[in-house]
């Protein structure tokens, strides 16, 4: 069977029955739209930063900035991702490690994280194969390193980091993600990605059914 086709039909019966009971993702009115000082005007990650924000699947810092450059640890990936799908889900409480619900709802869903056994990578920052991986699993697929990314610039979920330039290698996959990378991925994956979190099968999936770049 072909990549997407059981896994859209999968979703739209999913859909149709949260969407009824899922609360709405509270918004921003142009008054309230925060200004960060280090977001430039008209820089491609400036609307994706307000769509974030507004679905306060991610903070500004108590200076006035956002960061955008700032590396992206594994544990706030996690968060940010499932916070846009799965906004009821509750951070752990202070006594234990902040993202622990994440990972428990990541581990449920067989999400390929390097942070359930070994806690120090949590922490560390997050490589963009890493998050091609965590982003295919989300499409109810099971790929892993080129594969994973040949699948995410496939279907228009990522670009390289070459402008007009769509390959493996432009996607420079070791490298690390950034948090204006990290929520124009999600952003990508909430508009043209399959409609929700799909569990990931246990078993590869063939990449002989990926689609040509």
């Amino acid at each position: 069977m072909k990549i997407r086709t059981f896994t859209k039909l999968t979703v739209i019966s999913v859909l149709a029955l949260s969407l009824l009971g899922a609360a709405q993702p509270s918004t921003l009115h142009a008054a309230e739209q925060l200004s960060f000082t280090d977001v430039k005007k008209g820089s491609w990650y400036e609307e994706t930063v307000h769509w974030a924000i507004s679905r306060e699947m991610v903070k500004g810092y108590a200076d006035g900035t956002f960061k955008p450059q700032q590396t992206v640890s594994e544990a706030e990936f996690l968060a940010m991702l499932l916070r846009a799908f799965e906004p009821e889900l509750a951070s752990s409480s202070p006594q234990s490690h902040w993202a622990n619900a994440y990972y428990a709802r990541a581990e449920q869903l067989n999400y390929p994280l390097q942070g359930y056994e070994e806690a120090a990578s949590r922490n560390r920052p997050i490589s963009r194969e890493q998050v091609a991986e965590l982003i295919t699993a989300t499409e109810g697929v099971n790929f892993s390193g080129y594969h994973a990314i040949h699948y995410v610039l496939a279907f228009g979920l990522a670009q390289g980091k070459e402008p007009g330039v769509t390959s493996v290698a432009s996607f420079d996959g070791s490298s690390a993600l950034t948090r204006a990378e990290a929520l124009q991925f999600i952003k990508n994956v909430s508009d043209y990605g399959i409609g929700g979190l799909l569990e990931r099968p246990s078993e590869k999936d063939n990449p002989q059914d990926l689609p040509e770049l």
